[in-house]
């Protein structure tokens, strides 16, 4: 099997069902256009790196999001008001909805990247390789649901 094929397959292992759509931004990225907008990781956000197991992008976006909201709450708030400092808020939301947007697709294939050459390093066998990455790619459910029931959770209880 040449190596070009099995680096294929091994993306395909790690997309799984998305592969075409994830192997087609892949070939942009090889050809130099590092940056294509994902409609899902626009409007979906964190939810999006949830559910494609993206958890360390998920947390340093989630605490962006807090640690602005802290910000709006407790600094810009006194200071313009709070009509004010929702439109503040609302135009950061979407221009960093935007920027995830443009950037999900290049995050998504630097991780499988990664997690590829770490399956190569880790295995000999490539039915192992195969193994390991369709574990550790794909999609996931849990934690977009344990998120989903935290913030209904907090919305219940204040």
């Amino acid at each position: 099997m040449n190596s070009t094929m099995n680096q294929i397959q091994q993306y395909e292992n790690f997309f799984q069902e998305s592969s075409p759509y994830y192997l087609e931004k892949l070939n942009l990225f090889e050809k130099g256009k590092k940056f294509t907008f994902n409609y899902a990781a626009f409007f979906f956000g964190v939810f999006w790196f949830l559910y494609r197991r993206m958890y360390l992008e998920a947390i340093l976006i989630y605490s962006f999001f807090f640690v602005e909201g802290c910000f709006e709450k407790f600094f810009l708030a006194p200071i313009i008001g709070v009509e004010q400092t929702k439109l503040v808020g609302y135009i950061i939301t979407i221009f960093m909805l935007i920027i995830l947007g443009f950037w999900g697709n290049l995050l998504y294939l630097n991780k499988a990247k990664k997690t590829i050459e770490k399956a190569e390093e880790k295995f000999p066998e490539y039915e192992q390789q195969k193994k390991y990455l369709s574990k550790k790619g794909g999609t996931s459910f849990l934690y977009v649901s344990i998120l989903l029931i935290i913030i209904i959770a907090s919305m219940a209880l204040s």
